[in-house]
């Protein structure tokens, strides 16, 4: 673990717009370097000199030197603290709503050697760095990495622009993989937990035996794993990090993967409506026994609070499973039937966020000519069609 302690401190926030202005940089020490600012990453500027890119931290950067490159961020639309999405392509969020997203057909799985040895196994798949404390063969992983690529096709077919588009080429997200539920939860797994994401270095914890590994006494095989839904969601969560979202459409929109249906490394999305409103309402939940089983009626604070309630509250607490299953419907009802069933506002909030706007401000692309009452009038009755009766204090 110690070896990819690394991985626990990546932010993998990229940006790739060029700025064509040849500059000086200039080192607290007093080094100076000329060429262009090529991007802006983890507070890293990557900076084209004739004789290559150099990596510079902006810590050891004289005054003069970080004015000039937050200059050239604030230029490209973003801010020092968030740069990633600077001069995004808007050709992402033009691409058809996918309706059936198939995962590979096969998995090619490559073993690191170099760092695999008695105390781990790494395995690397197209997207994917599998990093196992206990030794696994081959064959094992390939079975579940059909799930974790398929979840990148999926995620990456929705017309959101997620960050896992803004990757550098061959860069892998990496998993971490226990063989028992104590390493998972020294490792910092939730106690009743099937998987969690960790934002400080973009990695996923998985137990094994939640993915239907099992150990027979000499070795690992492949059973039958529990529901994927927990897992679609923290890799949901892996692949759109970094921009500041609403806490409600941080995990609403991990949530709404989480119930599309899956079937041997295929997504339909088709039906979506209805699984949505099973998901949120319905005693026994999806067919699989997951769901937030709130039953058809949600006592609610105001839409308007609900949409600016900060994350700790949102996911702490006894309304976190409420507020991820309103979250969901949120999430359903900008992406489908807000407006024209276009998507049109939410893509304009995601890449308002994306580019450095405040949330509050950002969250003006929702509301269009609406006040958030008028909105949240509109949310009630979408709600109420799915047999969902939100109550609203009155005014």
């Amino acid at each position: 673990m110690l070896k990819y302690a690394w991985a626990l401190g990546i932010l993998g926030l990229i940006c790739g717009t060029l700025y064509a202005e040849r500059i000086s940089l200039r080192e607290v020490g007093g080094k100076i370097y000329e060429g262009e600012i090529r991007l802006v990453r983890d507070e890293v500027v990557f900076f084209e000199t004739d004789k290559g890119v150099v990596r510079m931290p902006m810590k050891v950067l004289n005054t003069g030197g970080r004015r000039i490159v937050d200059q050239w961020i604030r230029k490209k639309g973003g801010t020092v603290k968030y740069a990633s999405w600077i001069g995004n392509d808007p050709a992402q969020f033009k691409k058809s709503w996918p309706r059936t997203v198939y995962g590979p057909s096969s998995i090619q799985l490559k073993k690191d050697h170099k760092n695999s040895n008695h105390k781990q196994t790494v395995y690397e798949s197209a997207h994917y760095r599998f990093i196992s404390n206990t030794k696994v063969e081959a064959r094992v992983v390939q079975r579940f990495a059909v799930l974790f690529e398929a979840t990148y096709k999926f995620v990456l077919a929705l017309p959101i622009n997620a960050s896992a588009h803004y990757r550098d080429k061959g860069e892998k997200f990496t998993i971490y993989l226990f063989g028992d539920m104590e390493s998972y939860h020294k490792a910092g797994g939730p106690v009743g937990s099937a998987g969690v994401y960790i934002p400080r270095g973009q990695a996923v914890l998985v137990p094994m035996p939640v993915l239907g590994v099992q150990w027979d006494g000499k070795k690992w095989e492949y059973k039958k794993g529990d529901s994927n839904r927990v897992l679609s969601h923290e890799l949901t969560h892996q692949l759109c990090a970094g921009p500041a979202f609403a806490s409600w459409y941080i995990e609403g929109g991990a949530e709404y993967v989480a119930s599309t249906r899956y079937t041997h490394g295929v997504y339909h999305s088709n039906n979506g409506k209805q699984r949505v409103f099973a998901y949120v309402r319905d005693k026994d939940g999806l067919d699989d026994g997951s769901g937030r089983r709130l039953g058809s009626r949600i006592p609610m604070m105001s839409l308007e609070s609900f949409m600016q309630l900060p994350y700790r509250q949102f996911a702490g607490g006894s309304s976190a499973n409420k507020n991820y299953g309103v979250g969901l419907l949120l999430t359903y009802f900008f992406y489908h039937k807000d407006g024209y069933g276009d998507a049109a506002r939410i893509k304009k909030y995601i890449q308002a966020v994306q580019q450095g706007m405040p949330e509050k401000e950002a969250q003006k692309h929702l509301l269009g000519k609406r006040s958030y009452a008028q909105l949240q009038e509109e949310f009630r009755k979408f709600c109420a069609q799915g047999g969902i009766q939100l109550v609203f204090p009155k005014r």
